[in-house]
């Protein structure tokens, strides 16, 4: 359980809330077992009183208070059902929305470069899949079992005052009822629960490489042989999905099971005390308040198949969050005025066992100088872009800006004075504006129209029928390779910081297009430090030096 409690800070904000709630729904359910218990009482009674006496005289029955109780509880049963449902789903989806906060400030933690290693369906399946699943903690878990327990409690009280031995036998199926299905097939269906949440979560990467991957797919008619591939992950997910409901089918008939011998045994038992000690109708409250007592451990009893799959998806969102920050700052310095920047000694590579990508590699850069960094595709030109925009640490050596370590500048006073324009320019699902306030949030509409103006897209944006207003699609999906390359070139613009990382600025484009970025670049960086990375001749003669990279170690090229 601990996988559990370990999210329950997270719910302290909304506590009141929960709490108030949670009483709510322990008072309508006691509200409901009252009713049913005094209504059997009612008709009961009802139908004693209605028999004729042997002498023929009726006997007396007061209708109108237990009729005026049945109407009240009925009231409060339905007036307290709806305010439990408003507090508690109220209160559930707010922290639902406050742990997916939490959890995307503990990803952000990880920079791009550790979270590389995790596919992009997976991370997006526990940000919603398996954080819905927790809501299973308050209202699945906490909920009923407070339920069951408050409502066990004075049931038992209430069957002890007519009979001892009625309340044992009530404990004894509590304890069966309670104690002992629910656990045991909690623990018994774990395994299969637990296979539900991991082949959702191979379900969802699959389809979402699909979507990505259709123009691929249809070009190389491969549609049928992923058709194939997801209907078999799809039943194997249904397969599980019908274990569980097995489990959860038997748990509950052996639950009906219990309370009906109990009712049995009450019925047959009770019998004797009547009219010794109670009455018959009173003997027809005690049944009916038990029968609603056993109706109200069903969702207890489904709960407690499903703990498996919550505790599965609570490890899964731990595992993620838990991972140490790829880069650490414990007692930050202040961000130095000077630009220059110097790779010392630098031993680069991404696992332990695996092989050395960048050795023994040093370089100095002034400020405002403008290099460029050649080398064939795979050679670690990204991964030294990488090094200097401190996704990772490296192993051996140091990299400094203005002769302070980067250990020892916060990651993000770091990312005030750089800007990337990476080789796969990354547009978000939103407008154009949208798009471009990434680099600053608070720009007015006319800078926005500058930077665009300044990436050479100011026709472009003339033409749209929403101005900055225009959706992008999906990744950009409305918009060509050329203009989301000009639009990110508008982010950096904007953002203008005194570094500026080119990862293959020209990937991708035409000729022309090329040498109007170029251009453009060239213009805006006169007075930057820039440092681009291209396996490419264009954009080399108005750097001031050229390295090539090769196998780990930067040489300059003499042109």
């Amino acid at each position: 359980m601990k996988d559990l409690c370990y999210f329950l800070p997270l719910f302290k904000p909304w506590w009141g809330r929960l709490l108030g709630g949670g009483v709510l729904a322990v008072l309508t359910a006691l509200a409901a077992i009252t009713l049913l218990g005094l209504s059997g009482w009612f008709i009961c009674a009802a139908a004693v009183a209605g028999a004729m006496a042997p002498d023929g005289v009726a006997v007396t029955f007061n209708f109108m208070q237990p009729a005026a109780e049945i109407r009240a509880l009925a009231i409060i049963r339905t007036l307290g059902r709806y305010g439990e449902r408003w507090l508690t789903h109220d209160a559930t989806f707010k922290v639902l929305a406050e742990i997916r906060y939490w959890f995307f400030s503990r990803l952000i933690r990880l920079t791009p470069g550790q979270l590389s290693g995790k596919h992009s369906g997976d991370v997006l399946s526990r940000i919603t899949v398996d954080i819905d699943a927790l809501d299973a903690i308050y209202l699945r878990i906490l909920l009923p079992l407070a339920i069951v327990v408050t409502a066990s409690a004075l049931v038992l009280a209430l069957v002890s005052a007519y009979s001892a031995q009625l309340a044992l036998i009530l404990a004894l199926a509590l304890v069966v009822a309670v104690g002992v299905l629910p656990w045991l097939f909690s623990y018994c269906s774990e395994k299969s629960a637990q296979q539900e949440v991991e082949q959702n979560n191979r379900l969802k990467i699959a389809l979402l490489d699909y979507l990505h991957g259709l123009d691929d797919i249809l070009a190389y008619q491969a549609g049928e042989r992923l058709k194939k591939s997801i209907l078999a992950k799809t039943n194997g997910l249904l397969a599980w999905q019908r274990r569980n409901q097995q489990f959860n089918a038997l748990s509950s008939a052996l639950l009906f099971l219990v309370a009906h011998l109990t009712l049995f045994v009450f019925l047959y038992i009770g019998a004797r005390f009547v009219p010794q000690t109670m009455t018959g109708s009173q003997l027809a409250l005690l049944i009916f308040v038990v029968l609603a007592l056993f109706e109200w451990m069903l969702p207890f009893n489904s709960a407690m198949q499903m703990l498996g799959k919550t505790r599965r998806s609570a490890q899964r969102i731990r595992h993620l969050t838990e991972m140490a920050p790829a880069i650490l700052t414990p007692n930050p310095a202040p961000l130095p005025d000077d630009n220059a920047i110097q790779l010392q000694h630098i031993a680069f590579r991404y696992t332990e066992p695996g092989p050395w990508v960048l050795k023994q590699l040093d370089i100095f850069i002034p400020s405002a100088q403008k290099i460029a960094i050649i080398g064939h595709s795979g050679v670690g030109k990204t991964t030294l872009l990488h090094l200097l925009l401190r996704y990772f640490d490296p192993q051996q050596g140091s990299v400094s800006l203005g002769g302070v370590d980067y250990r020892q500048i916060e990651f993000d006073a770091l990312m005030t004075r750089c800007a990337l324009l990476s080789q796969h320019s990354r547009l978000l699902l939103g407008s154009v504006r949208d798009n471009l306030r990434l680099a600053k949030p608070d720009a007015s509409d006319a800078e926005l129209t500058a930077a665009l103006t300044e990436a050479g897209l100011r026709a472009w944006l003339l033409q749209l029928p929403d101005g900055l207003d225009s959706w992008l699609g999906e990744q950009g999906a409305n918009v060509s390779g050329g203009e989301a390359r000009r639009i990110a070139l508008a982010r950096v613009y904007l953002k203008n910081a005194p570094i500026v990382l080119l990862d293959e600025p020209c990937e991708g484009l035409d000729a022309k297009t090329e040498r109007d970025v170029l251009q453009r670049l060239e213009s805006m960086m006169r007075k930057k430090t820039v440092i681009m990375v291209t396996h490419r001749t264009a954009g080399l003669d108005w750097m001031d030096v050229v390295y090539e990279l090769k196998q780990g170690v930067l040489q300059k090229v003499t042109r």
